[in-house]
Protein backbone atom coordinates (compact mmCIF):
# COMPACT_ATOMS: atom_id res chain seq x y z
CA UNK A 1 0.00 0.00 0.00
CA UNK A 2 1.04 3.32 -0.57
CA UNK A 3 -0.43 7.05 0.14
CA UNK A 4 1.09 10.47 -1.71
CA UNK A 5 2.13 13.17 -0.06
CA UNK A 6 0.26 16.32 -1.60
CA UNK A 7 -0.19 20.12 -0.71
CA UNK A 8 -3.02 19.56 2.08
CA UNK A 9 -1.23 17.19 3.98
CA UNK A 10 0.55 18.21 7.19
CA UNK A 11 2.93 16.09 9.31
CA UNK A 12 0.08 14.61 11.70
CA UNK A 13 -1.56 13.46 8.77
CA UNK A 14 1.77 10.52 8.02
CA UNK A 15 2.82 10.54 11.54
CA UNK A 16 1.23 7.12 12.02
CA UNK A 17 3.03 5.80 9.26
CA UNK A 18 6.40 6.40 11.22
CA UNK A 19 5.49 3.45 13.94
CA UNK A 20 8.06 0.91 12.37
CA UNK A 21 10.99 4.10 12.58
CA UNK A 22 9.72 4.73 16.27
CA UNK A 23 10.32 1.05 17.58
CA UNK A 24 13.21 1.02 16.31
CA UNK A 25 14.57 3.56 18.30
CA UNK A 26 13.05 1.69 21.02
CA UNK A 27 14.75 -1.67 20.30
CA UNK A 28 18.26 0.05 19.92
CA UNK A 29 17.64 1.37 23.81
CA UNK A 30 16.43 -1.48 25.21
CA UNK A 31 18.86 -3.99 23.23
CA UNK A 32 21.63 -1.04 24.40
CA UNK A 33 22.37 -0.45 20.34
CA UNK A 34 21.99 3.50 20.51
CA UNK A 35 24.34 5.31 18.50
CA UNK A 36 23.54 8.89 18.54
CA UNK A 37 21.15 8.80 16.23
CA UNK A 38 17.51 9.38 16.11
CA UNK A 39 15.74 7.82 13.42
CA UNK A 40 12.61 8.90 14.07
CA UNK A 41 13.62 12.69 14.10
CA UNK A 42 15.65 12.65 11.36
CA UNK A 43 12.43 11.31 9.31
CA UNK A 44 10.33 13.49 10.83
CA UNK A 45 12.16 16.52 9.70
CA UNK A 46 12.88 15.41 6.63
CA UNK A 47 9.35 14.38 5.74
CA UNK A 48 8.09 17.91 6.92
CA UNK A 49 10.67 19.28 4.36
CA UNK A 50 9.05 17.10 1.48
CA UNK A 51 5.72 18.56 2.71
CA UNK A 52 7.02 22.40 2.46
CA UNK A 53 8.66 21.42 -1.26
CA UNK A 54 5.38 20.01 -2.46
CA UNK A 55 3.38 23.08 -1.12
CA UNK A 56 5.88 25.14 -2.85
CA UNK A 57 5.14 23.09 -6.02
CA UNK A 58 8.81 22.05 -6.37
CA UNK A 59 8.17 19.72 -8.13
CA UNK A 60 8.83 16.59 -5.05
CA UNK A 61 6.76 13.54 -5.69
CA UNK A 62 6.99 11.54 -1.94
CA UNK A 63 5.45 7.97 -1.80
CA UNK A 64 4.97 6.71 1.65
CA UNK A 65 4.88 2.50 1.00
CA UNK A 66 3.70 0.70 4.13
CA UNK A 67 2.47 -2.64 5.03
CA UNK A 68 0.21 -2.87 7.61
CA UNK A 69 -1.96 -5.87 9.49
CA UNK A 70 -4.43 -5.63 12.28
CA UNK A 71 -4.32 -2.02 12.31
CA UNK A 72 -0.45 -1.86 12.46
CA UNK A 73 1.99 -0.39 10.46
CA UNK A 74 4.78 -2.61 10.45
CA UNK A 75 6.90 -1.77 7.48
CA UNK A 76 7.29 1.90 6.01
CA UNK A 77 9.77 3.18 3.19
CA UNK A 78 9.71 6.36 1.93
CA UNK A 79 10.40 7.41 -1.94
CA UNK A 80 11.70 10.93 -3.14
CA UNK A 81 11.47 11.48 -7.25
CA UNK A 82 10.95 14.53 -9.72
CA UNK A 83 12.76 17.43 -8.27
CA UNK A 84 15.51 19.48 -7.72
CA UNK A 85 16.32 17.39 -4.69
CA UNK A 86 17.17 14.15 -6.31
CA UNK A 87 19.35 16.25 -7.94
CA UNK A 88 21.15 17.72 -4.77
CA UNK A 89 21.43 14.18 -3.44
CA UNK A 90 23.37 13.06 -6.22
CA UNK A 91 25.35 16.02 -6.29
CA UNK A 92 26.15 14.75 -2.62
CA UNK A 93 27.16 11.59 -3.79
CA UNK A 94 29.06 12.43 -6.31
CA UNK A 95 26.80 10.91 -9.28
CA UNK A 96 26.65 12.68 -11.98
CA UNK A 97 22.92 13.36 -13.23
CA UNK A 98 22.06 10.02 -16.49
CA UNK A 99 19.35 11.81 -17.80
CA UNK A 100 17.34 8.78 -16.37
CA UNK A 101 14.34 9.63 -14.29
CA UNK A 102 15.29 9.02 -10.12
CA UNK A 103 14.08 7.89 -6.72
CA UNK A 104 15.78 7.99 -3.56
CA UNK A 105 14.67 5.48 -0.61
CA UNK A 106 14.72 6.20 2.31
CA UNK A 107 13.28 5.33 5.90
CA UNK A 108 13.28 1.85 5.34
CA UNK A 109 11.81 0.02 8.21
CA UNK A 110 10.28 -2.95 9.18
CA UNK A 111 9.30 -4.07 13.01
CA UNK A 112 11.42 -6.60 14.21
CA UNK A 113 9.20 -9.54 14.24
CA UNK A 114 8.19 -9.24 10.60
CA UNK A 115 11.81 -8.90 9.38
CA UNK A 116 12.31 -11.29 6.19
CA UNK A 117 9.82 -9.98 4.53
CA UNK A 118 11.70 -7.06 3.34
CA UNK A 119 13.16 -8.37 0.05
CA UNK A 120 9.74 -9.33 -1.58
CA UNK A 121 8.14 -6.09 -0.31
CA UNK A 122 11.02 -4.35 -1.57
CA UNK A 123 11.33 -5.96 -5.03
CA UNK A 124 7.23 -6.90 -5.54
CA UNK A 125 5.46 -3.54 -4.73
CA UNK A 126 8.28 -0.34 -4.10
CA UNK A 127 10.16 -1.50 -6.82
CA UNK A 128 8.11 -2.65 -9.41
CA UNK A 129 5.74 0.58 -8.21
CA UNK A 130 8.45 2.91 -9.34
CA UNK A 131 9.28 0.89 -12.64
CA UNK A 132 5.78 1.47 -13.61
CA UNK A 133 6.02 5.48 -12.75
CA UNK A 134 9.04 5.49 -15.17
CA UNK A 135 11.57 5.24 -12.79
CA UNK A 136 14.95 3.82 -13.83
CA UNK A 137 17.11 4.27 -11.37
CA UNK A 138 16.97 4.08 -7.50
CA UNK A 139 19.84 4.70 -4.78
CA UNK A 140 19.84 4.04 -1.10
CA UNK A 141 22.17 5.19 1.21
CA UNK A 142 22.68 2.35 3.95
CA UNK A 143 24.67 2.19 7.37
CA UNK A 144 22.77 -0.73 9.10
CA UNK A 145 24.85 -3.35 8.44
CA UNK A 146 21.69 -6.42 8.48
CA UNK A 147 20.34 -4.35 5.39
CA UNK A 148 23.12 -4.42 3.17
CA UNK A 149 22.85 -8.03 2.57
CA UNK A 150 19.36 -7.14 0.79
CA UNK A 151 20.98 -4.39 -1.41
CA UNK A 152 23.84 -6.20 -2.49
CA UNK A 153 21.70 -8.83 -4.06
CA UNK A 154 19.09 -5.76 -5.73
CA UNK A 155 22.22 -3.42 -6.92
CA UNK A 156 25.50 -2.18 -7.41
CA UNK A 157 27.27 -0.65 -4.11
CA UNK A 158 28.92 3.01 -6.29
CA UNK A 159 30.34 4.57 -3.21
CA UNK A 160 30.34 4.45 1.38
CA UNK A 161 30.22 7.44 3.27
CA UNK A 162 30.68 8.55 6.65
CA UNK A 163 27.48 10.25 9.14
CA UNK A 164 28.12 11.89 11.92
CA UNK A 165 25.98 11.08 14.85
CA UNK A 166 23.54 13.69 16.15
CA UNK A 167 25.67 14.63 19.28
CA UNK A 168 28.78 14.49 17.25
CA UNK A 169 30.00 11.28 19.30
CA UNK A 170 30.16 8.65 16.71
CA UNK A 171 30.50 8.49 13.20
CA UNK A 172 28.39 6.03 11.02
CA UNK A 173 29.65 4.46 8.17
CA UNK A 174 27.49 3.15 5.44
CA UNK A 175 27.61 2.62 1.86
CA UNK A 176 25.39 3.63 -1.22
CA UNK A 177 23.33 1.50 -3.40
CA UNK A 178 22.41 1.63 -7.03
CA UNK A 179 19.47 -0.08 -8.46
CA UNK A 180 18.54 -0.34 -12.17
CA UNK A 181 15.10 -0.81 -12.91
Amino acid sequence: MKIRLNSEMCFRDIEKYLYPVSEYGKEKIINNMYDDWNEYEHTKECLKSFINSIKKKEGDIVDIYYLEEENIIVGVIISLSGSDNIKTFLKEINVAPSGKRVAKLTCFHILKEYRGIGKNWLKREVLSDLKEQGIEEVYIKSSHNKALNLYDKLGTRIGNYIGISDNKLYQRYGYIYKIEL
